[in-house]
């Protein structure tokens, strides 16, 4: 019984790799694969015959082509390609920060994102991401907006769309209540409140049109002199000083689809603020 996984056997070698991937896409000739890969004939020969007798790779009349079992392995490895070209964009962002806070299903699709870039704080500039995710909101007409903290410059940033909606934490509307009772707030807010539901959310994201941005809380690294066996626990995401941007289609697309996965979870705000703000009810 051979010692490697189908998975493992093929990701182990780049020639092997390259065959299923090109037999994924369509059945392929010996002729065209010895000429298109960069390796030598014999070790095209060699993946050729080792793929076939794993039953991998089948030989038919148009080529060289997948059997069912090859092609399970080739979605297989063409997804940890991806994952590894998506952290490779920037893997000190991925090393330092949470990303259980998003749901299972949605960690699974990040690759699919694709192109990204990480937007960092900086000595001279301090509030970089922050006046990025500002202008992001500015520019865009409508939005939907997930965030466990409350953010005045972000607040009144947030677009007047009928089409805005927004999921806040109880943390964070409190905050934005306790300002309108204390008259720091002219109006309770200027959204229809059907359009604002509350969240457990601990990470923020924006969805424009055009953009994807989100927030993820930093890991604050246990000791490792007093608890060596400690482990690392989160950090509010206020605190963290990069954020998350793209603006492919797939991202606006992930994250729309996050958004109303979380909305439907969601408690309307009404009941809340009648249950605990019955004062501002009545207003």
């Amino acid at each position: 019984m051979p010692s490697q996984s189908p998975n493992e056997f093929v990701i182990t070698s780049s020639v092997r790799t390259e065959v299923v991937l090109r037999a994924a896409e369509r059945p392929t000739p010996t002729d065209t694969l010895l000429s298109e890969i960069e390796a030598s004939d014999s070790a095209v020969y060699d993946a050729l015959s080792t793929l076939r007798n794993r039953g991998l790779l089948t030989e038919a009349a148009e080529g060289w082509a997948l059997t069912a079992h090859g092609a399970i392995v080739a979605d297989s490895v063409s997804a940890w390609q991806s994952a590894e070209s998506f952290l490779a964009t920037d893997s000190k962002f991925w090393k330092t920060h949470q990303l259980e806070v998003i749901p299972p299903d949605f960690r699974r699709r990040l690759p699919e994102i694709g192109a990204y870039e990480i937007i960092r704080d900086t000595p001279q500039d301090p509030n970089k991401s922050e006046d990025l995710a500002i202008s992001m909101l500015d520019a865009a007409d409508s939005c939907e907006l997930t965030t466990p903290y409350y953010s005045r410059r972000h607040q009144e940033a947030i677009p007047t769309h009928p089409e805005t909606r927004l999921l806040v934490t109880r943390e964070a509307i409190d905050v934005s209540l306790q300002r309108y009772a204390a008259g720091h707030r002219e109006e309770l807010t200027a959204l229809d409140p059907e359009n604002i539901r509350l969240t457990d959310c601990a990470f923020a994201s924006v969805v424009t049109d055009e953009q994807l941005k989100f927030e993820l809380p930093k890991l604050r690294e246990a000791s490792m002199t007093n608890h060596p066996t400690a482990p690392s626990t989160g950090e509010s995401v206020t605190d963290t000083s990069a954020i998350f941007v793209s603006e492919t289609d797939a991202a606006v697309e992930f994250g729309r689809d996050l958004f109303e996965t979380l909305w439907a979870e969601s408690e309307p705000m009404g009941p809340y603020i009648d249950r605990e703000f019955p004062e501002l009810s009545e207003q």
